[in-house]
């Protein structure tokens, strides 16, 4: 079992949860977020941005619990404030599996959900993955029309997946050929 950061350290460099979405910067009005692992003391403005973001919200003993999880579990900072997350995990020792990603209303459309997935990809992909896998519903434009634009192809529909009732699209994205982390 993995033992998650308390805070104090400093960092290096079910359903997936999707939102209108190293320390790294890009060009551009998302060049002041910080990207780093989550910590415990992250925790409560995770979960605010997550029941901000989705109307089933998941638990917050279950954010915590992705933790302790081996897999990769980010944060985007913003005057030292959690502004976004993006949590991933390996299964079946190649498939990588986008769980949730979320960022602030306040902060959307300044691409750092875009930054947090990039950095989720990469890092699931040095883990092992050959593939990534992430659920979305099929009403959030947004959101899939971001995967799409970061190479994930939509395989195929669950219907029923989400707690109203709406159907989740999965699409996945892989390794480039000869790529090697």
């Amino acid at each position: 079992m993995c033992k998650p950061k308390n805070g104090n350290e400093k960092s290096t460099d079910e359903k997936t949860r999707t939102e209108n979405p190293s320390t790294s910067s890009v060009e551009g009005a998302n060049n002041f977020a910080e990207l780093r692992e989550a910590t415990l003391n992250d925790l409560d403005e995770i979960y605010a941005i997550e029941k901000e973001s989705f109307p089933d919200p998941y638990p917050k003993p279950l954010l915590k619990a992705f933790l302790f999880h081996p897999g990769a579990y980010i944060v985007a900072v913003v005057d030292k404030k959690v502004v976004g997350y993006a949590i991933g995990i390996i299964r079946f020792r190649s498939l990588g599996h986008v769980i949730s990603i979320a960022v602030r209303k306040d902060f959307r459309g300044k691409g750092i959900g875009k930054r947090l997935l990039n950095e989720l990809i990469n890092r699931l992909f040095a883990m092992g993955a050959k593939k990534i896998r992430i659920e979305v519903r099929e009403s959030n434009e947004i959101a899939i029309n971001l995967y799409k634009k970061m190479g994930f192809v939509t395989k195929e529909k669950i219907f029923g997946y989400y707690p109203d009732g709406e159907t989740a699209l999965v699409m996945f994205i892989a390794l480039p050929q000869g790529h090697r982390m």
